[in-house]
This record gives C-alpha cells, sequence and structure tokens, in this order.
C-alpha cells in the first residue's frame, strides 16, 4: 500500500509546550492516582491492550528517519502499533514526563486501530513496560482535521502520564479509493500501574 491509497502519513503533532514549562492539564489530570502508591519507572511502551476492542499487540518503534521517509506516521502494517520514539520524555511510567503517543492504521478491512471510533469515555488501556503495567482510562475521542491534528493544544501539550491513540478516520462506508482528509484519536489518562499485566 502506498500513502495515497493508505490515507496514512500523519503528521507529528507540534510541540506548544515546552517540557521545561508546567503542564497546561489541571492537576488532578496530570496526576496519577492510585498509580502514586506504586512506582514505575517510566520506560518504552512494549504492548498495548485495549479489550473493548479486541486490541492486544506489539509496540514498535518509530523514528525521526521513518517519519522523514514516509512522510508522516505510516505504521508498515495494518496490523502494526507504532510508538513516536521522537517526543522527549513520551514514555509510559507513573513518572512519565510527556504524552506516549501510539499510531495504528485503520482500514475498510482488519487494521489494529479500526475499533477506536467506538471507544468512549471510561474505556480501559493498558501498556506493557518492562518495569511493569500502566493501566489508562479513556477520557475522550476526537475526530479532527489532519492540519488541526497537528496544531491542536490538547493534543500537543506536553501532559504528564496521558497516553493519545492516533489513526485515520475512516467512517462504516468508507471509499477506499479515497485519500481520508481527518484523523480519529483517542485521549487516555494514567489511572494506576501494578506489576503484573492484567487492566
Amino acid at each position: 500500500m502506498t500513502l495515497a491509497d493508505t490515507g496514512a502519513g500523519t503528521p507529528a503533532p507540534v510541540r506548544r509546550t515546552p517540557l521545561a514549562a508546567a503542564p497546561s492539564a489541571s492537576p488532578t489530570a496530570a496526576t496519577p492516582g492510585p498509580a502514586a502508591d506504586l512506582v514505575i519507572a517510566a520506560s518504552a511502551p512494549l504492548r498495548l491492550r485495549v479489550p473493548v476492542i479486541g486490541v492486544d499487540g506489539a509496540v514498535s518503534e518509530y523514528s525521526q528517519q521513518m517519519i522523514n521517509a514516509r512522510g508522516g506516521f505510516d505504521p508498515p502494517e495494518l496490523s502494526t502499533i507504532s510508538w513516536d520514539t521522537t517526543i522527549q520524555g513520551g514514555t509510559a511510567g507513573t513518572d512519565s514526563i510527556n504524552t506516549v503517543y501510539l499510531y495504528g492504521h485503520s482500514w475498510v478491512d482488519e487494521a489494529v486501530f479500526n475499533g477506536i471510533r467506538v471507544m468512549k469515555a471510561g474505556d480501559v488501556a493498558g501498556i506493557d513496560t518492562a518495569n511493569g503495567t500502566l493501566c489508562y482510562v479513556t477520557q475522550k475521542t476526537l475526530t479532527l482535521d489532519k492540519a488541526e491534528y497537528k496544531h491542536n493544544d490538547e493534543l500537543t501539550d506536553a501532559i504528564p502520564n496521558r497516553l493519545v491513540l492516533v489513526s485515520c478516520y475512516r467512517p462504516v462506508g468508507y471509499d477506499p479509493n479515497s485519500a481520508t482528509v481527518k484523523n480519529i484519536v483517542a485521549v487516555l489518562q494514567l489511572d494506576q500501574a501494578q506489576t503484573n499485566s492484567g487492566c
């Protein structure tokens, strides 16, 4: 598949809030809550599980070189979950200082992030790391133009302990021969941490 027929190539978000500045989120949103009792040092996300949409898969790194070569975020396979390694501090842990961004395809056939469009507030996702498991709760899903996604303050500010899942928006009945012009995004916040892999 090419960038044209997958509708991929989602640009990386433009960071508007420097990491040295205080995050724009409210203290409640930036605080891990119950996870504060168990410290899981921030590290690379290795596996993503979102039971409500049937996602359970390994996470692979997506580098600046891949962004440059592919014209944005364009995971190599429909089943690939790609982690944005270009975001400073964008690792998963109770001491995380930024957002973890994970990208995946939506498509007319089976693809890893097809189900994002049905996620709702309260749905749970888990990220396994080498140091333990982080459990996140969905705050909202958004559908927005690709250009707007790149400059949306809510999605680009440096917010600790946040997880953002991003895909192209393909509504039911979408014509696969048409390029996508929108992204669908699920925004989640850390709820708890644990040493096993269940959320």
